[in-house]
């Protein structure tokens, strides 16, 4: 249907674009797909080119927009983006989940920064909170769809390249401070400097604390934290935010080399039920993640280039990381609670070779082989006290051991004690392109990978753009990715008196094949429309299933339950179909940009739709600039959420839900408003949730019996700062 009506539209147009002048032509680029249409993106194909000749669907967020809506962190341009779904303030180890066409999962978008992976090398999920600070960005790429056959693992449902400035985008320092509403304030202070033309350097640093909003003073889901009795009744019910961030980029001659510090530490609240976590201060997540590279241009001419890269980095999970467990009296009364701490370690050392070549004017390749040397200390059990290692990252499972000396069953951990887990993986990839003529483009690429873990997995993808008429671009695009089993999902591992969940060594690759059409089309100097319609078909999903039994039925053990209770473990299970389109309309005038969208999302999971996804979700963002004043405006419509048939609200009449399967949708503002008092300082209010809409969004684990069924979203929340140059 998207399709047919853009061929509508096109065929109406067609008459008035063949008499737009060229000058005007180059104007009209300048400005589409966020001002960066005529410019060069480098995520597509790890090389620039303009978004018209990229092989993918691709979204650029430029510098202005991020200041014209206010967007302080990562988190807060999902909002905006169409054909994703988000629920802010879920459990700790997310705090933002984000679902881009049906695709459910933070570990599946691959996080980069300055094409580099930001994201955990072991498959953690990528958590988005108040962490991945926006201001340093000169762009953010947003490529929808697989790119495993350039990325390797989990560039599953897209990826996200944050471009960093340079010292010359500053020429200076620059603060950023304001207080936000909920009682927490931010300041960052950057200083960059060009200081010849081979010298160029830059260094931020970020800090956030204060309190994030106390949801539970106005959402009924949270009723029982007003019931807490005993030592609970005298704990703060605070949601912490403790968060700085280090960056720096040098570039030198041939060299460039940047490095990043990540501490988070927020609550772990929010999605859990008040009943089994109590809402108090201590109930915290926190982790650190650092990063560092160096890249050089090893080898350059007019034909052939070779960039060869060194990265290393780690996560750390913080020992004060809890999951505080509620317990009751004897009347079933909320009285105390014991936390329950996590610790989990990884680290990575990595190489790669790419090279460039122009072979032909119309016939370019690339190629590149890179090698990863991981070490990996997987998420632990619930632990009585934090974490700490003497040394020696091991975690002792006695405490888990049967009368008969096993632990955690023959499916889980024979062993008493456990250490890392290591692996490495080689990958190699070439791509290539040929440019028929004008008006047709053929681009493809194959990447294969070596893991000690789960061995090979091979992803090609192909490209045919085509420009049948002036200023309109097809693209029809194939692609395939994978999920790797991550040390993460291969052995988590937790206990309580609701359920138990053991490690399972033998998970395979998750895996995505993908089809989709994208046009675009600019109808004239002031007015664009893009199009997309998609088809994701996924299997082998990596998913929590009940534990098969054991040889001879014999029993699991529980330390604590007696009866043992529900026993589960990540297994592959079933596919998914996601499927859909998005409709984008811009239009532009000599001081607003204004972007209408709407997109369909629908596909089914083992029969049910697919679950914490609205079918149709409508946005609509505006931004005005002038001499003095910036502003900017999103109005955020989604539909009724789905949810999973073993919700317990929503689900299955058998499993205590009442058959609803959906909760509703809503209706939500954004405001931004700048004003410049000169050119060194200006005054910023930003506004979420304007008129202070209650509203709900998924959970990560539709049906669990320690989750809220639907997740509360962030009541209004007004910033005040200021941005001073000097």
């Amino acid at each position: 249907m998207l399709v047919i009506i853009l061929i509508h539209i096109t065929c109406g147009f067609a008459e008035e674009i063949n008499q737009t002048t060229e000058d005007e032509l180059d104007a009209e680029l300048k400005w589409v797909h966020a001002e960066a249409y005529a410019g060069d993106v480098v995520t597509a194909s790890k090389k620039a080119q303009k978004i018209s000749e990229a092989p993918a669907t691709i979204i650029s967020i430029t510098q202005d927009q991020i200041e014209a809506y206010g967007w302080k962190d990562l988190k807060d341009i999902f909002r905006a983006l169409p054909g994703v779904d988000v629920s802010y303030n879920v459990q700790g180890e997310l705090k933002t989940l984000v679902i881009m066409r049906g695709v459910l999962g933070n570990q599946k978008i691959l996080i980069l920064q300055d094409g580099h992976r930001y994201s955990p090398a072991t498959g953690e999920r990528f958590l988005y909170g108040h962490n991945i600070p926006l201001n340093i960005c000169k762009r953010i790429e947003i490529v929808y769809g697989p790119a495993s056959s350039l990325y390797g693992a989990d560039a599953y449902a897209g990826v996200i390249n944050l471009i960093t400035k340079t010292g010359a985008d500053y020429d200076g320092a620059e603060l950023n401070a304001g207080y936000i509403s909920t009682g927490a304030y931010t300041s960052n202070l950057s200083f960059g400097k060009k200081i010849d033309d081979s010298t160029d350097f830059l260094i931020s640093a970020r800090v956030f604390r204060g309190e994030d909003q106390k949801l539970h003073e106005d959402y009924d889901e949270y009723a029982a934290v007003h019931s807490y009795q005993g030592n609970l009744r005298f704990l703060e019910n605070d949601y912490p935010v403790k968060n700085w961030n280090l960056f720096f980029k040098l570039h030198y001659k041939k060299f460039t080399m940047g490095g990043d510090w990540q501490h988070v530490l927020e609550s772990n609240a929010a999605v859990s039920l008040p009943e089994t976590y109590a809402y108090v201060e201590d109930f915290v997540w926190g982790q650190d993640m650092r990063h560092f590279y160096v890249d050089h241009e090893s080898y350059s001419s007019n034909t052939l280039n070779i960039r060869t890269s060194f990265l290393a980095g780690d996560y750390e999970l913080n020992p004060a990381t809890n999951f505080f467990v509620v317990s009751k009296d004897d009347e079933g009364n909320l009285t105390d609670g014991t936390p329950a701490y996590k610790y989990a370690y990884s680290s990575y050392l990595k190489g790669e070779i790419q090279a460039d070549w122009d072979i032909t004017e119309k016939m370019s390749a690339m190629a590149g082989v890179s090698y990863e040397k991981v070490v990996s200390f997987p998420k632990t059990k619930n632990l009585e006290e934090p974490f700490n290692s003497d040394g020696k990252r091991e975690i002792d499972y006695r405490d888990f051991i049967d009368p008969n000396g096993y632990t955690f069953g023959v499916l889980g951990f024979e062993q008493p004690v456990f250490g890392e887990r290591n692996f490495n993986n080689l990958g190699l990839f070439v791509q290539a392109e040929y440019k028929f003529s004008d008006m047709f483009k053929l681009d493809g690429g194959i990447r294969y990978d070596y893991n000690t873990i789960y061995k090979e997995t091979v992803n090609p993808r192909l490209g045919v753009i085509l420009d049948p008429i002036k200023n309109l671009t097809v693209k029809f695009l194939y692609g395939t990715a994978y999920i790797q089993p991550s040390n993460f999902f291969r052995y988590e591992n937790f206990a309580n008196p609701f359920i138990m969940h053991i490690p399972n060594e033998n998970i395979r690759p998750e895996e995505l094949e993908n089809y989709s059409l994208d046009m675009s089309y600019i109808i004239r100097k002031d007015f664009a429309i893009q199009a997309t319609a998609f088809f994701n078909k996924m299997k082998n999903i990596i998913r929590p299933v009940e534990a098969p039994a054991q040889e001879d039925n014999y029993p699991y053990y529980n330390p604590y339950r007696k009866d043992q209770g529900y026993v589960q473990y990540n297994g592959n299970q079933g596919e998914i179909e996601s499927k859909g389109g998005e409709l984008t309309l811009k239009h532009k005038t000599d001081r607003f940009l204004t972007s209408l969208s709407y997109s369909y999302v629908t596909g089914e999971d083992n029969e049910f739709d697919i679950p914490q996804i609205s079918a149709h979700k409508a946005t609509l963002n505006s931004s005005y600039t002038g001499e003095r004043w910036i502003a900017g405006l999103t109005l955020r419509y989604y539909s009724d959420v789905s949810t999973d048939k073993n919700n317990y609200k929503y689900g299955d009449a058998e499993k205590g839900g009442d058959e609803t399967y959906v909760f509703d949708g809503a209706f939500v503002t954004y405001l931004n408003l700048a004003y410049k008092l000169n050119d060194s300082l200006s005054l910023n209010l930003n506004v979420d949730n304007l008129f202070n809409t209650e509203h709900y969004a998924g959970v990560p684990f539709d049906g669990s019996p320690v989750l809220v069924p639907r997740t509360p979203q962030p009541l209004r929340k007004i910033y005040m700062g200021f941005k001073y140059s000097f």
